[in-house]
Parts: C-alpha cells; structure tokens; sequence
C-alpha cells in the first residue's frame, strides 16, 4: 500500500531502505514510496541508522510520519516506548492545588487591585491587578513572594477580556 494510502492511527509493518537521516527521524524508501519515520531521540539512542539501510519498521501512522514503536535492523529488533500523549485542556487545571489567598494577599499589600480570576502555574499564580489607571501582569510565588510585575498595554492578548471588563468597555 503506498505510503499516502495508509490508515491512520493504524499500527503498520513496512520494509524498506534507509535514504535520508534527520536527527530521529529518517526517510524510508519502501515499494511504494517513501515516508517519514520517528524513532523519537530515547529510540534513536537505541538503534544507529545509516543511510542504506535495510529496515523492517512497525508502527501508527500519525498524519505527516509513521511513530515507529518497533524496529529490525540486521537481525536484531528494538522496541521502542512512546511516551503517552499530554493532554492540553483548556480550563481544565492539572496542576495540585495551591491556595491563592497568599499571592492574592500580597498584590493587594503592593497597592494592586485584583482584576479577574488568579491563573494558576506550576511554581505560582499569574493575577492581572490595576494599580492607578495602569494593569499589571504579576507572578506571584504560591507563598506569596511576588517575583513578577510586567505593565501592560490596554490592547495585551492575554488578559485581553479582564481588562475590557475591568475598563467598562
């Protein structure tokens, strides 16, 4: 089957030639074509392509490559892991929870007006707080030791909605 033919997320075995390297990744010339192979940096550490090479390779094809999770190479067959997916929600937090009340406490000590919800980071919170007529983006450690304090424009894409609400626009 050629290779723009393939089911995706489908699990496939292929054989072919090695034709070209890119750091993890490689061009595989088959029968049918040529496609796109990721071995990922932990896979290519286990197995040395050469260009040349003949190679049995099984894996899903993903819409621009082939995520390879096996490969034969003279004889000998490495499998490789692949790290599981991370899942971007948007809105959803996956982060432990974490008190705001602290980084809450010490922008209104610096003068700041809190403006919208306090977003919350890894290691601190990101809170919009007004100070005069100005905004200001403050990362605030979740101890409450603000580490951060970026003016912003009326127009900043990031708090763009808090701060239309907060102007009366």
């Amino acid at each position: 089957m050629p290779p723009h033919e393939l089911n995706p997320h489908r699990i496939h075995k292929i054989s072919g030639t090695v034709i070209d390297i890119f750091a993890h990744r490689f061009v595989l010339k088959t029968m049918d074509g040529t496609l796109l192979g990721d071995l990922t940096p932990h896979g290519a550490a286990e197995v040395t392509l050469h260009i040349g090479d003949t190679v049995d390779i099984e894996g899903e094809q993903k819409p621009s490559e082939i995520k390879v999770s096996k490969i034969t190479l003279e004889g000998h067959t490495v499998a490789i892991a692949h790290k599981p997916p991370k899942h971007h929600d948007k809105g959803i937090d996956h982060h432990p929870y974490a008190d705001p009340a602290p980084a809450l406490a010490a922008a209104r000590a610096a003068g700041y007006r809190i403006v919208g919800e306090p977003r919350r980071k890894p290691k601190h919170f990101e809170i919009l707080g007004r100070n005069g007529d100005r905004f200001h983006e403050l990362h605030v450690e979740l101890d409450g030791r603000i580490r951060k304090s970026s003016p912003l424009d009326s127009n900043d894409d990031k708090w763009m909605n808090e701060i239309a609400a907060a102007s009366g626009a």
